[in-house]
């Protein structure tokens, strides 16, 4: 079976602008989503959820894709350099919803309390690796929890520099990978960069601009420079 998001003569994506060239697809849904991603970080929601995660998604790509904001239907794998050509184990289509909603609960129990800032944030990366790690869209995954993770931090009275997170795009998605890898999984690469934006902990004058860049120039022995974002893959499971 072929995976039911591509057009049935290329692997391309099917999409609202109907263009099957990868690169020019590329470079549409990079200027459409960042200026959805501009606008919503302006959004406040009253609560933070499975609907929000939804909805959030549905902003950002609703105009490139007419699934924007639902889960996906297929298994699918990555293959990834960061981990030696393993892939994240994401959840079956059929317990997305349920994985969730799981993790959400996880969210009513941050409460800051003015001297427990760094706890909240060690709390919430995991809860956004487990966001990532279930994958809830066919696309459009790593956006949507760092979006949903600035708003989140916002709604509390941080002050977050989001920025952070879109100018070392490569570094956060594979931070991500190895913070989803259930009992193996080393959070401390997400934890740098997390602690970076909303608690401003690399904010020593004395400390050079490149001296600050290099902090998210690696990933244990991986080279994020060496990053090439590749397609994720559908694989017939009769699990999914």
């Amino acid at each position: 079976m072929r995976d039911p998001y591509l057009y049935d003569d290329v692997d391309i994506l099917k999409n609202l602008a109907d263009i099957k060239d990868s690169e020019l697809l590329r470079t549409a849904e990079a200027d459409i989503t960042g200026l959805a991603m501009a606008a919503i970080y302006d959004y406040k929601y009253d609560k933070f959820n499975t609907e929000t995660l939804q909805d959030i998604h549905r902003n950002i790509f609703g105009q490139i894709f007419d699934w924007a904001g639902e889960f996906r239907t297929i298994q699918m794998v990555k293959y990834e350099d960061v981990l030696g050509g393993d892939t994240v184990r994401y959840a079956y289509p059929k317990e997305i919803k349920k994985q969730l909603n799981e993790t959400m609960r996880e969210i009513a129990k941050l409460k800051r309390t003015g001297d427990n800032d760094k706890d909240i944030v060690f709390k919430l990366v995991r809860i956004i690796a487990s966001i990532w790690q279930t994958h809830p869209f066919r696309e459009g995954n790593t956006r949507t929890v760092i979006v949903f993770a600035v708003l989140l931090a916002k709604s509390m009275g941080f002050e977050v520099e989001h920025e952070l997170f879109k100018t070392n795009s490569a570094y956060v998605r594979n931070a991500l990978v190895w913070a989803s890898q259930g009992i193996y999984s080393k959070y401390e690469y997400l934890e740098r960069i997390f602690f970076d934006a909303i608690l401003g902990e690399d904010d020593e004058t004395d400390t050079p601009t490149e001296t600050k860049a290099r902090k998210y120039d690696t990933i244990g022995e991986y080279k994020v420079k060496d990053y090439e974002e590749r397609p994720h893959e559908y694989i017939d499971d009769l699990n999914s």
